[in-house]
């Protein structure tokens, strides 16, 4: 895995990410320097998906980019202070791909719908919620 925001320009970096696993196919990523920020890459190179866990193994981050690389959807799981107290499930949906709009107005982050949840939990690894509270 190449570097942070580095395919598009086409700059040749030495490669910061590691494949550790798959997720029904989807690769998981780790950075080959663990005291790093353990966030996934800004653009994909190889794939379409990709998922990060902490250092315990639990579920951190999952991106999915579309075919210019760029980032389209994002589901956290981690402390987001606008979506209530301590780690919380959470998507980033990019109207306007890429990392530079997201935080724009047009970036939508919400909890996950019950639909939502349903379809990305495979990757949800340690993981634990309230269904019947989160999805009331």
């Amino acid at each position: 895995m190449g570097g942070r925001g580095t395919f598009a320009s086409g700059n040749p970096v030495p490669y910061t990410y590691e494949t550790v696993s798959k997720i029904d196919g989807v690769k998981v990523l780790q950075p080959i320097d663990k005291s790093k920020s353990y966030k996934l890459p800004e653009e994909a190179h190889s794939s379409s998906s990709y998922v990060l866990l902490d250092k315990d193994g639990v579920f951190h981050q999952y991106r999915e980019y579309n075919e210019k690389h760029e980032i389209t959807l994002e589901i956290g799981y981690h402390h987001e202070p606008s979506l209530g107290k301590g780690d919380v499930l959470h998507i980033h949906i990019h109207q306007k791909p890429g990392i530079d709009y997201h935080n724009a107005p047009t970036t939508v982050k919400r909890k996950l719908t019950r639909t939502e949840y349903e379809r990305y939990k495979r990757f949800f690894k340690g993981v634990t919620i309230d269904e019947r509270k989160y999805f009331s």
